[in-house]
């Protein structure tokens, strides 16, 4: 064997070992609760329940710059110490064109709640926050992906609490910009949102065009009734939320609740073991008789009329609005103690998963 055969010899020996070892290599998965999709809505209308995407991409948390603060969180309705990043940072990696003002948080248990994210005074008064660790005590040490759940409000035994997976958003008001007075009294979507899993952006009045199905006044007042309040849980023909039923398929809701009294009694009220049946819709006690029929004939228009595709072009009918932002009367607010402690510190500590008490109410 002469000099350059023994040189290949060795080439290929080398590419022989190297190889397999390469190709076993694999980028580990981050952990639960800390990548989240950024993505923008596309034209058109979903297929096979997914919506049009004109571009996304993905963030792992973990790799941003995480801060540690206590903060008041309106969902456990008291203070604890977080470690996380702000919203806008978060929504500022995909670099949104001007022309979308709407966030849309999704979240894993269906829920998807509208975040007019450029509005400087919503995004003030939330000072929404993604957390990927807390504490239950100021002095305790944050763990990661450790949020007690959260059972309903009076359960005997509750089938399904809210559960978090790895994330958790912590808003510091229940107050949402698209509710009324009147709602705002008794019902947040804060209140049932899990852990987020991604944000969709779109431009407002293309995306609530969607749901304007019909120019009659009481079906117009039914379309406004489902922006204050249902949008958050509900959809209609896979555009939506998924935390509750689609009200078009593959039962529309209008046929299921034929009597327009029978949708008021299941709207307004719910039964006393709802929490043990695992019942998740809340008694909405603001929606009157006549809220109730004017939602069934919203039911019915977009049940019965084709939904306008989403598209940004110009020239799209329909007369539907974004929600106005509600003059909800200005909050107490957290404790001044708790207030007092609202201020970033770098991590000292690594995160460890760890298993947690739930927080005294």
């Amino acid at each position: 064997m002469n000099q350059s055969t023994s040189r290949l010899s060795v080439v290929a020996t080398g590419v022989l070992i190297l190889a397999p070892s390469g190709l076993l290599a694999a980028p580990t998965p981050p952990p639960p609760g800390a990548e989240i999709e950024l993505w923008v809505r596309g034209e058109g209308k979903p297929t096979d329940g997914d919506a049009p995407r004109e571009r996304s991409q993905h963030v792992d948390l973990d790799k941003l710059p995480l801060v540690d603060m206590v903060r008041f969180d309106a969902q456990y309705g008291r203070a604890h110490p977080y470690r996380g990043v702000a919203l806008s940072a978060v929504l500022s990696r995909l670099g949104p064109a001007a022309s979308l003002d709407l966030a849309i948080l999704h979240f894993a248990n269906g829920m998807a709640v509208p975040l007019p994210f450029r509005d400087a005074e919503t995004m003030s008064r939330l000072d929404p926050f993604i957390a990927r660790g807390m504490g239950v005590e100021a002095k305790d040490p944050i763990q990661v992906g450790a949020f007690p759940s959260i059972p309903k409000q009076d359960a005997r035994a509750d089938a399904r609490p809210i559960a978090f997976t790895g994330n958790k958003i912590v808003v510091a008001d229940k107050w949402h910009p698209a509710l009324s007075d009147k709602v705002q009294a008794a019902f947040s979507p804060w209140t049932h949102t899990d852990s987020l899993v991604s944000i969709e952006f779109a431009e407002s009045k293309p995306y609530y065009r969607q749901f304007d199905v019909g120019a009659d006044a009481k079906v117009q007042r039914g379309l406004a009734l489902f922006q204050q309040s249902c949008q958050f849980c509900h959809g209609a023909r896979q555009t939506g939320a998924r935390f509750g039923w689609d009200f078009v398929e593959p039962m529309p809701m209008y046929t299921y609740r034929k009597a327009q009294m029978n949708l008021f009694y299941h709207v307004a009220y719910k039964p006393l073991d709802a929490a043990e049946r695992g019942l998740m819709m809340p008694a909405m006690r603001f929606m009157t008789e006549d809220d109730a029929a004017a939602v069934w004939q919203w039911l019915r228009a977009v049940a019965t009329k084709p939904m306008p595709a989403y598209t940004t072009k110009t020239g799209g009918k329909g007369t539907a609005q974004p929600p106005g932002k509600a003059a909800a009367p200005t909050p107490p607010g957290p404790p001044a103690k708790a207030a007092a402690l609202m201020q970033p510190t770098q991590p000292t500590q690594p995160l460890k998963p760890a298993a947690m008490t739930p927080p005294k109410p």
